[in-house]
C-alpha cells in the first residue's frame, strides 16, 4: 500500500521498516514482528536498545519492543510452544496511516499493522489463538504510544497473556532506578518463583526476572526509569495492564545469550506493560482488550 510522505519504507538494521518522521522525532518499525526498533526524540539519542549481534529473520529480534502475544513466556501452554507466542516471529501488514491533520505539530503519526493470516493447520495461531483478531498502532508525537488490541471472534472465552517487552536503553544498568514498583508484590522467577513485596526504589542485583503486580484497582500505572549517567529519565504509563515485567539477565546470563554481547546487559532494561501471571485476561466471546503503553521522555534533573 501507499505510505504518506511522512511514513516512509526503509531498511533498518537489515530489516524492512517503516520510519515515522514527526516534528519531534523519528521511530523506526520492522514489519518482521511489528517490532518497534527506535525511537529518537530530537536531541536525544535512542530510547530503545537493540542488540548488534540481533539474529536474522525469522527469528525474533532481540532489542527495542517484541510483541509478546497471546501467552507470555511459556503461561498457561505447554513445553513445546514458542517463548512469548508466534507473531514476535511473524511477518505484520501494515493496515491503516495517518499523517495526522494539516501542518499541527501536536497531531501523532500512526500506523496500525496486523500480522499475517495462519497459513496451515499447524500454525501456531490457528492451533491456539484461531478465534482471535490482533491489531497494534503506534503513534508518534511528542511522546511515543502503542496500543495492542485483542479481540474475540469465537464463542467461547479465551484466556489471554501478553506483553510489550520493551527494551529501555540506559548509559550503566547498575546505576538506574525504577520508580513506581513501591510496596507491589513481585513473583521472583529467579528464586523460585516465590511472591515478595518490594520494599525501596528498585536497583539491579546481578539479575532481575520479575512479574510485579498492581495493588490498586486504578486502570491507569506509572513508572519512571531514572537514568543518572544518561542524564535522562524515561516515563512509561500503561492502560489495560495490571502487571509489569522487569527483566536483565545479568552479566552470566547474557553470556548464554548468542544474539547479546557480553557488556550488553549492561546497556539496557525490561520494563515490560504486561497482563502476565496472576494478570490473566479472560475475554469473553465477542469482547475485546487493549493494553497500551506511553512513553515520555524528560531531562536529568538533581
Amino acid at each position: 500500500m501507499d505510505t504518506p510522505e511522512r511514513i516512509t519504507p526503509i531498511d533498518h538494521a537489515g530489516h524492512s521498516c517503516l520510519q515515522l518522521r514527526s516534528p519531534h522525532g523519528t521511530a523506526v518499525i520492522a514489519l518482521h514482528g511489528a517490532q518497534l526498533l527506535s525511537w529518537v526524540p530530537n536531541g536525544q539519542y535512542d530510547v530503545f536498545w537493540l542488540s548488534p549481534q540481533a539474529l536474522p529473520e525469522p527469528a525474533a529480534i532481540r532489542g527495542g519492543v517484541p510483541v509478546c502475544w497471546p501467552w507470555f513466556g511459556k503461561q498457561g501452554m505447554p513445553s513445546g510452544a514458542m517463548q512469548h507466542g508466534p507473531v514476535r516471529n511473524r511477518l505484520w501488514n501494515v493496515a491503516a496511516t495517518s499523517t495526522g491533520e494539516g501542518d499541527d505539530a501536536d497531531q501523532p503519526l500512526s500506523v496500525t499493522l496486523v500480522p499475517t493470516a495462519a497459513s496451515s493447520p499447524d500454525d501456531p495461531l490457528t492451533r491456539y489463538a484461531a478465534t482471535l483478531q490482533l491489531s497494534l498502532r503506534v503513534e508518534l508525537g511528542r511522546t511515543l504510544t502503542q496500543t495492542l488490541t485483542t479481540r474475540n471472534l469465537g464463542d467461547c472465552p479465551f484466556v489471554l497473556t501478553q506483553a510489550l517487552h520493551s527494551y529501555f536503553a540506559v548509559a550503566d544498568v547498575t546505576q538506574v532506578q525504577i520508580n513506581g514498583l513501591e510496596n507491589r508484590v513481585y513473583e521472583d522467577k529467579l528464586g523460585g518463583a516465590q511472591s515478595v513485596t518490594h520494599n525501596g526504589t528498585w536497583q539491579l542485583d546481578q539479575a532481575c526476572d520479575r512479574i510485579y503486580q498492581q495493588g490498586t484497582a486504578s486502570t491507569e500505572h506509572h513508572y519512571t526509569l531514572a537514568d543518572p549517567l544518561g542524564r535522562r529519565q524515561i516515563h512509561i504509563t500503561t492502560q489495560g495492564s495490571q502487571s509489569v515485567v522487569v527483566w536483565n539477565p545479568g552479566a552470566a546470563g547474557a553470556a548464554q545469550m548468542a544474539d547479546v554481547p557480553n557488556d550488553g546487559w549492561q546497556h539496557y532494561v525490561c520494563i515490560e506493560a504486561a497482563n502476565a501471571g496472576a494478570d490473566r485476561i479472560t475475554l469473553p466471546a465477542g469482547a475485546q482488550h487493549t493494553l497500551t503503553q506511553t512513553v515520555a521522555l524528560t531531562p536529568w534533573h538533581v
